[in-house]
């Protein structure tokens, strides 16, 4: 199957790991987090292994993507991570087998930031907000 580039459409595109597996091994083999990209558009200069902003922006983007898929609940099971991510239990095992579960399930920031290679990313004013909300014990 030949697999185009989703930057600029041409064919014969490679795997790109968003979050690199230096960052997160365990995401190697996970569908969401690849995206296609060609040899150019991969490596080339405003590719995400040469340009920090390209990489940040994607980075972003599966961020904002792992949150839509669970945005309905505050905890998911393992039944149903796998069925939204499409991944096997054997995967969700090995991959889970350092994060908390609650009685409830999951914490679905908790799945975000694993899937995330342990971190998220987010904008300079959304942190100072972040620091401000802190600041004044509203959380």
């Amino acid at each position: 199957m030949v697999r185009y580039c989703e930057v600029c459409g041409r064919p014969h595109a490679e795997i790109h790991h968003i979050i690199f597996r230096s960052e997160a091994s365990y995401l190697s083999n996970i569908p969401i987090n690849f995206k296609y990209l060609c040899s150019n558009c991969h490596r080339g200069k405003n590719g995400p292994h040469m340009n920090r902003n390209t990489d940040i922006k994607y980075k972003k983007q599966l961020q904002q993507n792992l949150f839509h898929i669970f945005e309905s609940k505050a905890y998911y099971s393992e039944t149903e991570i796998i069925k939204k991510l499409d991944i096997s239990s054997s995967e969700i095992s090995r991959m889970f087998k350092g994060l908390r579960r609650y009685k409830e399930g999951y914490k679905k920031e908790d799945i975000v930031t694993l899937f995330m290679g342990g971190t998220l990313y987010i904008d300079e004013h959304e942190k100072e907000i972040l620091d401000l909300i802190k600041e004044l014990n509203i959380i």
